[in-house]
């Protein structure tokens, strides 16, 4: 199949990755060629130097290709907005430690319309998540981390042992961490 001939661009996208995880140099160069001005925007917005971002920039896709079968990349801009990121602060902390200042104050007031529509993809996801927990995992996760109750006072409403609210709670946790993950690296 060609990714021409496919419906959206998520399709097209989605397809290049399947074929980047087979190894395909092609699809390769194609996500390079479609993400190569963001990854290195997000590069020169936190170094303020050209030759620096092409150098992160240069990483990342190198990155991305040995890390090929290894990643489940559900969301292609977000993975390389958040190793530009992640490979930027580390750049910046082994060769320029004068910019730190610079980047922690460019990620408190880093509100562009990528890491808002993120920030609302993941908030969504996690209400998803949340939802379609079994009923008893649901509400004691509802009472623990919306109405602050401790597990001794959840057991005490729902008529049930402390321990069987810490399996539910576990459970619960289990099921939406990869949520969690998501958002812990858009903020931090």
């Amino acid at each position: 199949m060609n990714p021409d001939q496919l419906n959206s661009a998520d399709e097209a996208e989605q397809y290049l990755l399947d074929q980047l995880v087979s190894g395909s140099h092609d699809a390769f160069e194609k996500l390079y060629r479609l993400h190569w001005v963001f990854v290195y925007n997000q590069a020169y917005k936190r170094l303020h130097n050209q030759d620096d971002a092409e150098n992160i920039t240069q990483d990342i896709f190198t990155t991305l290709w040995e890390n090929r079968e290894k990643i489940a990349i559900q969301n292609l801009r977000a993975y390389l907005f958040v190793l530009a990121k992640n490979k930027t602060l580390n750049f910046i902390l082994k060769n320029k430690p004068s910019l730190i200042t610079d980047y922690e104050e460019s990620l408190t007031n880093d509100s562009s319309p990528l890491k808002d529509l993120l920030t609302k993809e993941a908030y969504h996801s996690l209400q998803e998540k949340i939802l379609s927990l079994p009923p008893q995992q649901r509400t004691a996760f509802a009472m623990r981390y919306e109405e602050n109750r401790s597990t001794d006072e959840i057991a005490a409403v729902m008529g049930l042992s402390v321990k069987t609210v810490r399996n539910h709670l576990g459970k619960a946790i289990s099921t939406i961490r990869s949520i969690f993950k998501t958002i812990i690296l858009l903020f931090f």
